[in-house]
């Protein structure tokens, strides 16, 4: 079957790769599963020999066509848009926790982890294949060129590594670019965030230029005496870039935001 492009399709043709991939998500009889993307199914088939509830989200007419007639009443497959179904309606039908094991259309993955920080409570494990920048932005630490405000969001929640590294030739067609497979597991100690409002605001303010100086962000933001007054009362050196302050700095600068 042709990939359709516009729907970013690249079916992953390595059955060892989706062995691995699968078993990563420590799937236990009874479990319920999601899906997005399956495509022909070669990671359908190792999720369903764990006899767990899988739920598949394929939005391509012609492949849910196929998948329902290959897996008839084994799995829960929905013809539609995983950005756009009602998560809350679905998580109630499926309980909790949830997994998610999935080989994502690349150009659904910024949406798609936004929603994934969102419903974050409602997931017990993760394991997506996306692009390899976006795993290593997501891993990257304070100073890295890939270091960005999703790694911190979707760290606030999570505790994320990069597992398989995959090259773009298990994949018809070829994709550009090579891909990776992450790890999401529910952080365990997350931190407070007294006041979430501040936190975004500052967090999204100091990456908008990412070459300016956390100072020269801020300003067009908070004013100049505001942002003079946050500096003196953090102690955070403004002379920084953005992607050179760590999470507690974020926190910190939320905290004292509230008190000016």
């Amino acid at each position: 079957m042709k990939a359709l492009k516009a729907l970013g399709q690249n079916f992953l043709t390595d059955k060892s790769i989706a062995e691995k991939i699968v078993a990563l998500g420590e799937l236990q009889p009874e479990d319920s599963v999601w899906e997005i993307g399956p495509g022909t199914g070669i990671l359908t088939d190792e999720i369903i020999k764990n006899n767990v509830q899988l739920r598949a989200f394929e939005l391509d007419r012609r492949l849910y066509k196929y998948l329902s007639a290959r897996y008839e009443n084994r799995i829960i497959l929905e013809q539609t848009d995983i950005l756009q179904v009602d998560w809350n309606s679905l998580i109630r039908k499926d309980g909790t926790p949830l997994k998610l094991i999935a080989n994502i259309p690349y150009q659904i993955t910024s949406p798609l982890l936004a929603l994934l920080e969102e419903y974050s409570r409602f997931f017990s494990r993760i394991v997506l294949m996306v692009q390899k920048e976006v795993a290593e932005r997501l891993s990257a630490k304070p100073g890295n060129k890939n270091y960005a405000p999703l790694t911190i969001r979707l760290r606030l929640v999570f505790d994320i590594s990069s597992k398989i590294q995959v090259s773009r030739e298990k994949f018809s067609p070829m994709p550009k670019v090579d891909s990776a497979v992450i790890l999401l597991l529910p952080r365990e100690n997350k931190p407070v965030i007294k006041h979430p409002e501040h936190f975004h605001k500052l967090l999204h303010a100091a990456f908008v230029h990412r070459r300016k100086t956390l100072a020269n962000n801020l300003i067009p933001v908070l004013g100049k005496e505001k942002t003079e007054e946050l500096a003196k009362l953090s102690h955070i050196d403004f002379g920084k870039r953005g992607e050179e302050l760590a999470e507690e700095d974020f926190i910190l600068l939320s905290d004292c935001l509230a008190d000016l």
